[in-house]
């Protein structure tokens, strides 16, 4: 039986979403935790209610954004509640976080929070990601010498060799967007037949198939368990084709470090794993040490022909250093 993964439920009032929970949402995913986020986890036709109910029951720790919107809100405060009880029955821990307020104020409002060890998001969205991440330190399933085999054979110099790393990008790229394209097709038809007021009350029943029809999805398209999956919107066909002249760059090393930078940030904000995508290693599979090692690898791959990937190398020899220090 697999152990299980770490998944974080984001509480929120949606005053705060712009302008710290969405940043916070996406810093903890570059950390390598899984995030239940009402922008990351409601597929098409999800009852926002239900969906919620999901989230709460299978989060092993609830964040919760407090701050002068939330207690004016019943309903992030009902997710508060849903929290305490699951601490309470051990199943998970509650994580405050105050946002623009100070302890005088959560203590006017809450007592019990109050007491409670937080992190004020005067520290800032990075810091605030870091600390919550260190308390959940992900797994990692392959040691420090295979990640850096890996990143050597992304230097192939030959003309096959070099090929055929731009094929896996690409095939990686397509793979994720045909699941998600095929899943909005069949999400749209299914939606499509309901009335007004079933949308508005979700059916069960509907909800349980689109999920099977993920899953489905998910194995049809070869996509590991592992790898961080959305159900958003495929890639639009405008933006198709440089995507792909940019893999092949990356492939290739040519890119500028400008260019390289965009692409990791563009796979990152187009919810497609870029782990995965530009080197076949799903998201969730590796330690926070090696995360930050790899985040800096993708960037050096995609420009490092020139430089003989001299960064690169240096990268390999830390991630081989980390085996032996553990």
């Amino acid at each position: 039986m697999q152990p299980r993964r770490n998944v974080l439920f984001i509480s929120h009032a949606s005053e705060d979403k712009d302008a710290f929970v969405r940043p916070l949402a996406h810093e903890l995913k570059k950390n390598g935790l899984q995030v239940w986020y009402d922008e990351f986890s409601l597929k098409l036709g999800d009852s926002l209610r239900r969906s919620i109910d999901r989230g709460l029951a299978e989060c092993t720790a609830g964040i919760v954004v407090l701050s002068r919107a939330f207690f004016s809100k019943e309903w992030p405060q009902r997710e508060l509640d849903a929290l305490y009880s699951s601490e309470i029955a051990g199943r998970s821990r509650i994580i405050p976080v105050w946002h623009q307020v100070d302890s005088n104020y959560i203590a006017s409002i809450s007592p019990l929070l109050a007491d409670r060890y937080s992190i004020s998001s005067a520290r800032g969205v990075d810091s605030v990601a870091r600390i919550i991440a260190e308390q959940f330190p992900p797994e990692a399933k392959f040691s420090g010498r295979e990640l850096a085999d890996l990143l050597m054979h992304q230097q192939s110099s030959g003309i096959f060799g070099g090929e055929a790393i731009a094929a896996g990008c690409r095939y990686r790229f397509l793979q994720m967007n045909a699941f998600k394209e095929e899943y909005q097709s069949i999400s749209q038809k299914a939606v499509s037949q309901l009335t007004d007021d079933q949308i508005e009350n979700f059916p069960s029943e509907l909800d349980q198939w689109l999920d099977e029809q993920h899953k489905i999805l998910r194995v049809k398209h070869r996509i590991p368990e592992d790898a961080y999956l959305v159900s958003d919107e495929p890639i639009r066909e405008d933006h198709l084709a440089s995507y792909l002249t940019d893999l092949e760059g990356w492939a290739s090393g040519t890119l500028s470090r400008a260019d390289s930078v965009r692409l990791v940030i563009d796979l990152d904000n187009d919810e497609l794993d870029e782990y995965y995508v530009l080197l076949g290693l799903p998201n969730f599979s590796f330690s926070g040490e090696q995360r930050s090692l790899l985040e800096q690898a993708l960037i050096e791959l995609g420009c490092g022909f020139e430089s003989g990937y001299v960064v690169v190398d240096k990268i390999c020899q830390a991630l081989m250093a980390r085996d032996s220090d553990a």
